[in-house]
């Protein structure tokens, strides 16, 4: 069986790297860097990072570019940005290519993700390995089971307040991720930083 392959894709008919999925305040696009643009080297050091095992073990590539560097010692991330090798595109317009023969719109993913990042974990829509299927229980059927007979409810109880705190605890640390990703993302394009207002008008006296 062909091995998953996270983080690559199709921009029409273009392989890609999705570096960011999503950009902040502007969800409809993503940020990708088109493979047959990379020249060399460059090209080995950046598919070397996604196809090595911290890049794929990664929920998204960008933090492990932003911490690796190329063999002339540049941050992978800022040369990609520098070089002008990230183009902004549609995100309607990319799907990830986990599997040679399969393909899944970025649209989706993302939109799965958030659902899962609000607190729910619907069944994905897209192919999967049955195996992965049969092992996999969300929270939603956990809590949906009743209590079996005999069970000590309190132990349930404290049991499932646990999860929850965990499940808070997950829910901070994605945000402040978020909030990390964003910070990030505005200091390699700061024309994609939300525009201030003008502010309140100055009193007449």
């Amino acid at each position: 069986m062909a091995q998953l392959l996270k983080h690559v894709g199709l921009y029409g008919e273009k392989p890609c790297v999705i570096v960011f999925r999503e950009l902040p305040e502007e969800p409809e696009n993503a940020l990708i860097c088109i493979s047959n643009s990379l020249e060399g080297q460059l090209h080995d050091d950046v598919m070397s990072v996604v196809d090595s095992q911290e890049g794929q073990e990664s929920n998204s590539i960008s933090d492990v570019l932003f911490r690796r560097r190329l063999s002339d010692g540049e941050n992978m991330l800022e040369a990609l940005h520098s070089r002008k090798k990230l183009t902004k595109v549609p995100v309607n317009m990319v799907t990830l290519t986990p599997l040679p023969n399969q393909s899944v719109p970025l649209e989706e993913v993302n939109k799965e993700l958030k659902q899962i990042e609000n607190g729910s974990n619907p069944a994905l829509k897209t192919e999967t390995d049955p195996q992965v299927l049969e092992s996999t229980t969300t929270t939603a059927d956990m809590l949906g089971e009743s209590v079996p007979e005999g069970e000590d409810k309190d132990a349930v109880a404290r049991n499932l307040l646990t999860q929850a705190e965990l499940l808070e605890e997950d829910a901070k640390a994605i945000m402040a991720d978020a909030e990390a990703k964003k910070a990030e993302a505005y200091n390699i394009a700061p024309e994609l930083a939300p525009k201030k207002g003008p502010g309140r008008p100055k009193k007449v006296v």
